[in-house]
């Protein structure tokens, strides 16, 4: 399979061709891999996933991404709705007279929406595997089949939340860009991402270097295929126009491994994670921001 080379790269980020080849991810491992050649951008260190013209993003997202292994574990677990839970406690309501919008963009089987319903929100989803769509369907739930950029005719929302999403499409200023349509002046925007600057994926690299490729294999050949950390995310978001609320690091949560991984893997993870958080190295990032609303800089 030919795929686009280092120097024909375009940054989401900045859009300069001024990349360097960093891996090769070409050949799958799993039906749910996106392959491509691992890039990173000189001119402001984003790393993404180089793909050839004839991959189609959306193909890893049918049945088997429904059924691979931890799949459940990872969406629908009671860690997973506690995850879910936490993040919502978390956003500070406005004072009003109404019930809040919500919408959960890479919503999957509805989780994330049933938690929000029962925080008081009312909430609705979109996502781009049709069997997850029609699971949360089958769960009484309003929950659109696509990508975000087919529905910034929708009536606009207070929050828009976003869980492990951005990290799967190959356009993200795109999508921001459609957040930023989608949300009310002052709406708030909460992305959970991973964090590419964690101690985790430092040893990764250097396990890569001594010739053990399994670490960087799982961090950068799956189906991700943008890879922000607590620098370039902020980056994008000010890029789309945003006003940046907070970005909280955490460590890697050994209940969501989101794969099969042994007990030996999991404590080799922890260790390192522990190591990393007084750093700000950690593996997990909850970031919010605003839209900014433009009667109060008025």
């Amino acid at each position: 399979m030919q795929s686009i080379g280092a120097a024909e790269a375009v940054c989401p980020l900045c859009t300069e061709r001024n990349t360097r080849l960093v891996y090769d991810m070409t050949e799958p491992r799993r039906p749910t891999d996106v392959p491509g050649h691992i890039v990173r951008c000189a001119s402001c260190g984003m790393w993404f996933k180089a793909l050839a013209q004839t991959t189609r993003v959306e193909d890893a997202y049918g049945e088997q991404y429904v059924e691979w292994d931890g799949s459940s574990e990872y969406f629908e677990s009671e860690a997973a709705r506690q995850h879910f839970r936490s993040v919502l406690e978390g956003l500070a309501a406005p004072v009003t007279n109404r019930t809040l919008r919500l919408l959960d963009v890479g919503s999957g089987g509805g989780i994330m929406i049933e938690e929000a319903h029962r925080a008081g929100f009312d909430a609705e989803g979109i996502d781009l595997c049709e069997p997850l769509v029609e699971r949360g369907r089958a769960r009484g739930l309003r929950v659109h089949h696509g990508r975000i950029e087919d529905f910034t005719d929708m009536e606009r929302f207070d929050v828009v939340t976003m869980m492990d999403l951005i990290e799967h499409v190959p356009n993200p200023l795109e999508v921001m860009n459609a957040v930023r349509e989608l949300l009310v002046p002052g709406g708030l925007f909460v992305c959970y991402t991973p964090n590419h600057r964690a101690a985790i994926v430092l040893a990764s690299r250097l396990m890569h270097g001594l010739g053990l490729e399994f670490a960087t294999r799982e961090i950068f050949g799956s189906n991700h295929v943008c890879f922000f950390d607590d620098r370039t995310f902020p980056a994008m978001l000010d890029k789309a126009g945003f006003e940046l609320e907070r970005c909280e690091l955490s460590p890697y949560d050994p209940a969501r491994p989101g794969a099969p991984v042994s007990t030996l893997m999991l404590a080799a993870v922890t260790a390192i994670e522990t190591m990393g958080r007084p750093l700000g190295r950690v593996f997990r990032m909850l970031t919010l921001a605003r839209n900014p609303n433009p009667s109060s800089t008025a």
